[in-house]
């Protein structure tokens, strides 16, 4: 179950949106799949099949945070990873807006605002997790 104080954080998060959003809340938010993948099967079932080990990059205000998410697991912190499967690159007004639910990273790529570099498998794998988790996170709390 996903800790009280942790889901009034998230919902005041989501309520002031993405371009209102701390770049630390990210850190917030991993620790939301974290927790919420103990509660959801399927998603801790993603967590044992899938590989989803990324660097995340605000280039706008450069910042970097890391996220191991495979092998039933969720770590996570600011700083560099080394060998991620994949690497998120965009403004923190985008990257808080697919993290929170309000964008959609297939619109936001093609449009020039987010790359995403590295195994496309493991990045597909992990935006199904991320908009999954933001989901059920709405649904349950």
């Amino acid at each position: 179950m996903v800790e009280k104080i942790l889901v009034n954080e998230l919902k005041e998060i989501i309520n002031k949106g993405a371009k209102l959003a701390d770049p630390d809340d990210l850190l917030k938010i991993f620790e939301l799949y974290k927790q919420i993948s103990e509660e959801v099967d399927f998603l801790k079932q993603d967590l044992d099949e899938e590989k989803m080990d990324c660097q995340i990059i605000f280039d706008d205000i450069d910042r970097k945070y890391w996220l191991k998410a495979s092998e039933g697991r969720v770590e996570y912190g600011e700083g560099t990873i080394n060998k991620p499967f994949f690497t998120i690159t965009a403004s923190k007004d985008i990257l808080m807006g697919l993290f929170l639910g309000e964008l959609d990273a297939n619109i936001v790529s093609s449009l020039g605002k987010l790359k995403a570099v590295g195994n496309v498998k493991n990045f597909r794998a992990f935006q199904e997790f991320y908009e999954d988790a933001i989901e059920e996170f709405k649904k349950r709390y």
